[in-house]
């Protein structure tokens, strides 16, 4: 209800019309090696659990295939009898592409030190021994993307480097903080346009895979134009094709864009007009762009999906500090609060 002013009153904002078993917000949550077990997926489902998310980068089939099998097996929280209404799904995160350093040598970290200067070369004799004055990056377009005052920012924003010169196959970078860096870490170009494909090799045989086994939802990462989607979605119909050709009425995987960078904020109405549903994810979104930036993409994310229809999910550091301790701080509860005030259809833990 409305007062003389227009604004909806507090009672009525807070006022959930339905049970809360019926939320209208739904929680997604990743089960790994620790929540995989009959027993505790069925006190998650219990629980609220409605979306099972495996992350493609660390599991592996085996494993995937038990969480799969363990969570279908699991009674809904609204089964009656010999009903079952589980509203329950799994949902396949793909490790999408990405841009690494190689090894450095000996597999041992090694130490950039402040002011000092690194080559970051696409050279591969460099691949399996980089050092602190020269390591390999896995990107070959790396010269021809980056320009002399570009960010180049290395395991995940810890490490922030600032090019200095170009040269063929290579960049010169000056060291703007001391940390170390291990082998295979990844890299970003903040606000640079790379050119990457929208599947990796080792995406499609994930794909394959899932949609072998009958997974409901495909969290693309990494999506930055509508031809992204469009490409992962032929690659999808080719797996069904391949494993579900005797079943006509089979239902293909809805395809969710992981929005995480610059480049997909600026093509973001393609992307949402070409995906079944749209993911924030904060973490390599807040890496790519400043951290303060990422709260207004973020409702305009919720917004635009909410206008036409289609699911969002917002994800990352959601109740984050949960991991170790019993309770969440009041920031935690105001950012997932935020996300439901705002219209998301589900928020995601990690």
């Amino acid at each position: 209800m409305r007062n003389a002013r227009g604004i909806v009153s507090a009672s009525e904002l807070y006022k959930n019309p339905r049970s809360s078993k019926f939320s209208m917000t739904k929680i997604v949550g990743t089960i790994g090696p620790v929540s995989e077990q009959m027993d505790m997926l069925q006190k998650l489902t219990n629980e609220g659990l409605r979306i099972m998310r495996i992350n493609f980068s660390h599991a592996e089939y085996d494993e995937a295939l038990l969480r799969v099998t363990n969570l279908r097996a699991c009674r809904g929280v609204h089964a009656e009898g010999n009903a079952q209404f589980n509203l329950r799904a799994v949902l396949h995160d793909t490790k999408g592409p990405e841009i690494r350093t190689g090894k450095m040598l000996d597999g041992k970290k090694i130490k950039l030190e402040k002011g000092k200067s690194v080559v970051l070369t696409t050279d591969p004799d460099f691949e399996l021994k980089g050092t602190a004055d020269k390591f390999y990056v896995t990107y070959q377009q790396l010269a021809e993307t980056v320009k002399v005052g570009d960010t180049v920012l290395l395991s995940d924003g810890l490490i922030r480097l600032t090019c200095t010169s170009v040269g063929k196959g290579e960049i010169t970078c000056e060291i703007n903080n001391t940390e170390e860096i291990g082998n295979r870490k990844g890299v970003n170009l903040p606000g640079l346009i790379v050119e990457l494909p929208a599947l990796s090799d080792k995406d499609k045989r994930d794909l394959d895979w899932g949609v072998k086994h009958d997974i409901d939802f495909i969290a693309a990462s990494f999506i930055r134009k509508a031809s992204d989607v469009h490409e992962i979605r032929s690659f999808v119909d080719t797996c069904i094709k391949k494993h579900w050709a005797d079943q006509p009425n089979y239902i293909a995987p809805k395809i969710i864009s992981k929005v995480e960078n610059l480049e997909g904020i600026q093509n973001f109405e393609e992307i949402l007009e070409a995906s079944d549903g749209v993911m924030c994810a904060r973490g390599d979104l807040g890496v790519e762009v400043p951290a303060q930036k990422v709260l207004t993409y973020q409702k305009m994310m919720v917004d635009r999906c909410n206008a036409v229809g289609k699911p969002v999910i917002v994800a990352t550091q959601m109740l984050e500090s949960m991991q170790n301790n019993p309770r969440p701080t009041r920031a935690e509860v105001s950012d997932v609060g935020n996300a439901v005030l705002d219209g998301a259809d589900c928020v995601m833990l990690s």
